[in-house]
């Protein structure tokens, strides 16, 4: 069975820009943040009316 942790032992950076957030500057810090949250209201607003995202037959969803 495949193990479901990384090697990286929590220690991740920021994959797509390549950038630790330590190495960002407090205003793309903040940014940043505005677009996680922003994100996080859609896709909680979308799961609301669109139920769970599985693909799982069990569960059903999309």
């Amino acid at each position: 069975m495949k193990p479901n942790r990384s090697k990286d032992y929590g220690k991740r950076e920021s994959v797509a820009s390549g950038v630790s957030r330590e190495a960002q500057t407090q205003e793309a810090q903040r940014r940043q943040h505005q677009q996680d949250k922003e994100f996080i209201r859609a896709m909680n607003e979308f799961t609301a009316k669109a139920g769970l995202l599985s693909d799982d037959p069990f569960f059903g969803g999309i």
